[in-house]
């Protein structure tokens, strides 16, 4: 990284979490102070760890009056064997960077299958319910359609295909918003939470949603074409003035 003056780097969940981009101005304030520090973000680091500022270490010796040469952290890509143990406070793997993951992994990652088991049956009741409300509606005109001599595929081709048309359609568009509405929703979640999280959908996810949202439609497509079929042809003779 290439420093300017008190300009600083910040890392790419920093810069997600609090929407900020190169040239942006962040204020930070002491814990149990009043002392206030601004500094103009000159650039995103991908460091996806944790929640970091970069800066130069001249700069930081300065502006938080600390003695030359004194630093308050070391990367390395390699261990480091010529520092006194007494030295080192602290030591960080990439065991302990994927700790989080591996828990949520084992606390949570059962309970997606019954996400997935409670979605399914969400998404066929609720389209049961809304072609249940259109044949049913519709059912005095269906009635009348096989006085007229049109055969069940004929009537199920002017029903079903016109609610199949506009399930595809808004199954498509819905996609897209849920994905973006999601992410919006997970920034608003970890405002107040130290730490952060990236929003990332797998690009078999959508794929898979979708076949499940077909299957789940065609299921209940059978269900409400025994439904037409069973409509009885006096019905037409109902409600007629």
């Amino acid at each position: 990284m290439d420093f300017h003056g008190n300009q600083v780097y910040v890392s790419d969940g920093y810069a997600a979490k609090y929407h900020l981009k190169a040239g942006d101005v962040i204020t930070l304030k002491e814990s149990y102070g009043d002392e206030q520090y601004s500094f103009t973000i000159q650039g995103i680091y991908d460091y996806p760890a944790s929640l970091a500022i970069f800066m130069n270490q001249k700069v930081f010796q300065e502006t938080f009056g600390e003695d030359e040469g004194y630093y308050n952290g070391y990367l390395s890509k390699n261990e480091l064997e010529d520092i006194d143990d007494k030295y080192v406070a602290t030591c960080i793997t990439q065991d302990d960077l994927t700790k989080l993951s591996r828990q949520l992994q084992v606390s949570m990652g059962g309970m997606m299958g019954l996400f997935t088991v409670f979605g399914v049956v969400m998404a066929m009741l609720l389209i049961y319910l809304l072609s249940k409300l259109v044949i049913e509606r519709n059912a005095q005109s269906i009635s009348m359609a096989k006085i007229l001599g049109y055969t069940d595929q004929e009537i199920n081709r002017l029903y079903i295909t016109a609610t199949t048309v506009v399930f595809m359609i808004s199954l498509v568009i819905a996609m897209p918003i849920c994905d973006w509405l999601m992410e919006k929703l997970l920034v608003v979640c970890f405002a107040d939470i130290p730490g952060w999280l990236p929003y990332y959908l797998a690009p078999k996810i959508i794929p898979e949603m979708l076949g499940l949202s077909i299957i789940c439609y065609l299921v209940v497509l059978l269900f409400q074409m025994r439904k037409i079929k069973k409509i009885p042809k006096s019905d037409a003779l109902k409600n007629v003035e």
